[in-house]
């Protein structure tokens, strides 16, 4: 840094820089500034100058208008560790003090690079009274150079923002002021260049504007200055509505009118003559364009995607093509689309000798490039003199693809913002090709060729990782590596922000920096390494969204779902399915969503975190807990319509479910009824976690009575291997704040599901006192609840070894209560399990009448995974009974059952069930079919003990021989 040797404390004083990312130093060592929020209050206090500033005046710089309720604590806390950070001896601070209830940072003299750029700035403006023009171009240079980039970068909050605006005008005054010296000293032909890089840059800049005007017309291109004014004139109607002001009028009329004291200075350097109008635009000295930025040393992976772009540009360069190549590289900020469209290009640079042209066209930014404008410097790229380029925007069309036709040019547009931005560059023939980068996938294009990208596999990640921190280092921790590049979501940029980092700090272990990312509260902060920083990545796409997008951004993220439909949307949003489509797609289309399946949208991991940022910093507590307790609603109603597509004669749904939500799934048939619950099943309990596990705001009446419901709801869905763990807790969490809330049917429901989650998974006595109490509990007058609380009571006791018998009688009252409450669906349950129990007990004929019973209680079209199962059960009894072939024909009925209406679970077991009694009639080959078939089917999901049963059923098959086959019934059948 330029400002360091004139500190007053040298080398072994503190000084920070905020002219770029913020930094801070003792002596030679860089300190870490810490986490974003950290840096935030570092910059209110540094950029005081040692003024004194109040707790409620960096929460506000920190968290502006609705802070946290935490937000006190965390300051304290950031206050804290950066005088852990910047103090020789935290327990006796001297730079970062307690003032008053508030806090002070004071430096020493000149160790600030903003007060020391404003002391250059002084000495300039001191020279230049003095008629020292060139020293005081000099001191300007030397204050322009502290800058570092954007001021602040990464650094959130309202008081940096003011700030980096605040800084970023400052250096623009700067660089204006030196420039107006160097004009003034005829260095006219040395600043042409520069002022037309700044006025692109910053194009409603009138004072930028004026000089590079001035310059133009002192190098005796009068033309070009005439030209800029056009251009500026243009942009300030499209932009602001308003005409150029009256400084830049009056220059375009001096240099009309060829005004002679507009001339050089006397004594400068007379600058060469532009050739003429007669020379036009075929006649000047061109050399091939050569534009692509250079490629990155260190790229990895996406051999398959650098295939598809290779293979689409070769085609441009084929004798029989007709139109331009266009390759179109999509996904989200961050994910490498650049770093892939720039080593493609640089890949095929032999194929189009007549060059590369390249422009950012800044898709993500509130100042998009302007394609006309675009199209005027590829023009002078390709030897069109600027008093040649059209002003209207047909006949500039029309010049810049008659200057493209004929050449083999590769055009590189990066960062799209939509086809109209691009449509005016394309090139008009064959032979050229445009290779463009875009968060959409640019769908009205007419593209030859779209590459998706997505973030990296594992192994990309790691294998980037490696080369940036070296293999050694990453092979030491392979653990630690791996969890690495799974905090950062495997996304690129965020892989290379670590390998930045850790290369920038050799002695860090990898766990030590996944320590830093564990905190996922904290991740994005750390995830910045200079100018590399993916939070402001994500702002970008952000910053672009309308309100209502950018509230479904934030409240979206809200539900740790894996994925969200376009109802559930709805749902979170609070607004209809089609509006919620409409703003799940524009979130889409801006990179902000992953189109997942059909009709589903997920977030990145680091994205979720983003949006979650943004909404703790927008949107009211309030509003955040509605959110989840709509979507909780929302599954509360769907699997209760799912409840009723599969069991049209139970009563549960209307108990559990009485009022219903608008705007629910409703199902066709139980297939698509049982394959949504299947599908949101991880969603549902992940949103029940998360309203239930929430650290310090209490569940209220209406979420309990609805997520009690849910898990009433789920017990009939035991086909879906449920996670009881998860149940078991959530149970219990519900069944807490149903006492807290005196709501007796979410006690009833939550002892239910608690207590036969602890059935299967083994916890027998607080099964057993889960069902006594859910018995004691319920109204002696309910007459849906009645059979189901005494049936559960029947499952606790079945598990336990000496239960069985127990079992039987709880079953059978059961059976009675549901046959008086008018519910046969409920009567087939009872005795299902019942015929079960007593084939546990070695009683097959009670066992054949009571599944017989079952299936003659079962309605016509209801619960189909009863009547899989009570075909099952009794073709277990049949076989138990020795009567295989009669045995054969239930388990093919049940088979077909459970096809037609995709009951997996079950299938798998009548399988298991099939391949005993297949080999008990000496069918091995069959039965080692079944029993692999069905053990495969149980691994998919997710089933280890029935794999394990049909392996081992297969092992002593094969070990029985094919002499005696027999004698096998009872090794498989056996099922949860």
């Amino acid at each position: 840094m330029p400002w360091v040797g004139t500190l007053e404390q040298g080398m072994r004083g503190l000084r920070i820089a905020a002219l770029g990312p913020l930094r801070a130093w003792r002596g030679e060592r860089q300190l870490d500034t810490g986490p974003a929020q950290q840096r935030a209050v570092l910059t209110s206090l540094t950029l005081r100058c040692g003024q004194v500033a109040s707790a409620d005046e960096l929460v506000r710089d920190v968290w502006g208008a609705e802070p946290p309720a935490s937000a006190h604590v965390a300051v304290r806390n950031h206050v804290s560790r950066l005088r852990t950070v910047l103090e020789s001896d935290s327990a006796a601070p001297q730079a970062l003090v307690s003032v008053g209830g508030g806090y002070a940072l004071r430096l020493p003299d000149g160790a600030l690079d903003v007060t020391q750029a404003e002391r250059l700035h002084a000495r300039a403006q001191a020279a230049r009274s003095q008629g020292d023009l060139e020293p005081a171009v000099r001191i300007l240079a030397e204050a322009e150079a502290l800058w570092d980039g954007t001021p602040l970068t990464g650094v959130p909050g309202p008081y940096a923002q003011r700030q980096r605006d605040r800084l970023v005008e400052y250096r623009l005054l700067l660089v204006e002021a030196r420039l107006t010296l160097e004009l003034q000293l005829g260095g006219h032909t040395r600043v042409v260049g520069e002022l037309l890089a700044l006025a692109d840059e910053h194009p409603l800049r009138e004072g930028l504007r004026a000089l590079q005007m001035l310059a133009l017309y002192r190098c005796g291109r009068q033309a070009d200055a005439l030209a800029v004014y056009t251009a500026a004139r243009r942009h300030l109607a499209a932009e602001l509505g308003v005409d150029p002001g009256p400084e830049l009028v009056r220059l375009h009329q001096r240099i009309l009118e060829a005004d002679p004291t507009l001339a050089p200075p006397s004594g400068a350097a007379a600058a060469p003559p532009a050739p003429g109008p007669a020379a036009g635009p075929d006649r000047p000295t061109w050399v091939p364009p050569a534009q692509a930025p250079p490629d990155v040393p260190d790229f990895t992976g996406r051999r398959e995607e650098i295939r598809q772009v290779r293979d689409a540009l070769a085609g441009a360069v084929r004798t029989d093509a007709t139109a331009p190549v266009i390759c179109v590289i999509h996904g989200m900020g961050g994910v490498g689309k650049t770093a892939l469209a720039v080593h493609a290009a640089h890949a095929v640079r032999e194929q189009f000798p007549d060059g590369q042209l390249y422009v950012d066209l800044r898709g993500t930014g509130r100042e998009r490039a302007n394609p006309y404008e675009v199209q005027e410097l590829f023009l002078r790229s390709l030897g069109v003199l600027a008093g040649n380029v059209p002003s209207g925007r047909e006949a500039r069309t029309a010049l810049y693809r008659s200057r493209m036709a004929g050449r083999r040019l590769l055009l590189l547009l990066d960062n799209a913002a939509d086809t109209e931005q691009v449509s005016a560059l394309l090139p008009g023939t064959a032979g050229s090709a445009a290779l463009i980068t875009s968060r959409t996938a640019l769908m009205c294009l007419p593209a030859t060729t779209r590459t998706a990208l997505e973030p990296f596999s594992e192994p990309e990640a790691l294998a980037l990782l490696e080369r940036m921190a070296g293999s050694g280092r990453c092979r030491q921790e392979q653990g630690t590596a791996r969890d690495l590049v799974r905090a950062c979501g495997l996304l690129p940029l965020a892989v290379r922000v670590v390998g930045a980092r850790l290369v920038a700090r050799p002695r860090w272990t990898l766990a030590s920096l996944a320590e830093r990312l564990s905190d996922r509260s904290q991740r994005l902060g750390e995830l910045e390494a200079g100018s590399l920083a993916v939070e402001s990545v994500f702002h970008l796409g952000y910053s672009t969204l309308d309100d209502a997008e950018a509230r479904a951004f934030r409240l979206l993220a809200i539900p740790e779902v894996p994925d969200l439909s376009p109802a559930a949307a709805a749902a979170a949003l609070h607004c209809d399915r089609r509006e919620a489509e409409a703003l799940l797609e524009s979130l889409a289309h801006h990179g902000l969503l992953e189109p997942g399946e059909p009709g589903r949208y997920r977030y990145h991991d680091l994205l979720r975190l983003f949006a979650r940022h943004r909404t703790l910093d927008t949107d009211p507590s309030a509003t955040r807990q509605a959110v989840l307790s709509r979507v909780a609603r929302f599954y509360l109603t769907g699997t209760s319509s799912a409840m009723r597509a599969e069991r049209p004669y139970s009563r549960l749904p209307d108990t559990a479910d009485p009022d219903g939500m608008p705007g629910a799934a409703a199902f066709p048939d139980a297939l698509h009824a049982q394959e949504w619950v299947l599908h949101e099943l991880p969603a549902m309990l992940a949103v029940a976690g998360q309203i239930l596990h929430h650290p310090y705001r209490p569940v209220s009446a209406e979420d309990t009575r609805t997520l009690s419901g849910l898990l009433a709801l789920l017990m009939p869905f035991t086909d879906f291997c449920l996670p009881w763990d998860a149940i078991h807790q959530l149970g219990h969490t519900l069944l807490r704040a149903a006492d807290h809330h005196g709501e007796r049917l979410a006690s009833v429901f939550s002892c239910i599901a608690a207590g036969v989650a602890c059935a299967w998974s083994g916890h027998h006595e607080e099964a057993a006192a889960l069902a006594a109490r859910a018995h004691e509990t319920l109204d002696p007058a309910d007459r849906v609840l009645a059979p189901r609380v005494v049936y559960t009571m029947g499952v606790v006791a079945s598990v336990k070894p000496d239960g069985l018998d127990r079992a039987i009688g709880h079953y059978r009252s059961a059976h009675a209560l549901a046959c008086e409450s008018g519910e046969p669906g409920m009567a087939a349950q009872c005795s299902v399990s019942l015929a079960r129990a007593q084939l546990a007990l070695d009683r097959p004929h009670q066992a054949l009448e009571a599944a017989r019973d079952a299936l003659a209680h079962c309605p016509p079209g209801d619960n189909p995974v009863g009547i899989a199962l009570a075909q099952r059960v009794l073709g277990d009894a049949l076989a138990q009974l020795g009567r295989h072939e009669e045995a054969v024909t239930e388990y093919g009925t049940a088979l077909a059952v459970c096809r037609a209406h995709g009951l997996h679970a079950q299938r798998a077991h009548t399988l298991l069930s099939l391949a005993s009694v297949l080999a008990a009639v000496g069918r091995p080959g069959q039965a080692r079919t079944c029993a692999a078939e069905g053990g495969a089917a149980l691994a998919q999901l997710g089933d280890p003990t029935g794999e394990e049963r049909a392996r081992a059923f297969i092992n002593r098959l094969a070990a029985a021989g094919p002499s005696d086959p027999r004698g096998q019934h009872t090794a498989a059948g056996s099922d949860h």
